[in-house]
């Protein structure tokens, strides 16, 4: 009886073990895999290119659980050889994010939060050093050199649409070199 003690613990600890190690790998690559695949098949944007999208209808569905009094704007972005600098004006409810290729909401700044309007904010790869010569941008190192950026701006009633349309169109990406 007792020889079978210490297989059945050494068995037992390799389980546990083993679970442990696919629970990681399962953990980190699935996130990525999920990023890459929205990044290259569902969005298929130009990198560091704003894209922007009309006003949610019932057939909108570039934008997980959109909400229909909100209005985005997408931009898949590469830092991996140069900075890039982000300008927008902010309306009385406007919020930009940030993802990482795992998938976290790393970066947020909403329009109560901003110092500037225009928003200036530049984003570099770890590793890089930027010294902004305006001074006026905030500088966001990013976790991950490629992922996505989503301005949401609040349209509070159909009469504000046009104003907040053409405020979406004056937002700006531009790689720093």
């Amino acid at each position: 009886m007792k020889k079978w003690i210490p297989w059945i613990g050494w068995t037992l600890l390799a389980v546990i073990v083993v679970a442990v190690i696919v629970n990681l790998i399962v953990a980190v690559s699935i996130p990525t895999s999920i990023m890459e695949a929205t990044i290259t098949k569902k969005f298929n944007f130009p990198s560091n290119q704003w894209v922007f999208q009309p006003p949610i209808t019932d057939q909108s569905t570039d934008v997980v659980r959109p909400a229909p009094d909100d209005i985005y704007s997408l931009c898949v972005y590469d830092v991996s050889q140069h900075p890039l600098r982000v300008t927008s004006m902010t309306t009385q409810y406007w919020t930009i994010s940030a993802f990482a290729m795992n998938t976290d909401n790393f970066f947020n700044l909403t329009s109560s939060q901003a110092k500037t309007n225009p928003v200036e904010v530049v984003f570099v790869s770890r590793g890089m050093t930027y010294q902004d010569p305006t001074g006026k941008a905030q500088v966001v190192t990013m976790p991950s050199d490629k992922g996505i950026l989503m301005i949401t701006m609040v349209i509070p009633n159909q009469d504000a649409l046009p104003g907040i349309l053409q405020t979406q169109k004056q937002t700006t990406a531009e790689l720093v070199k």
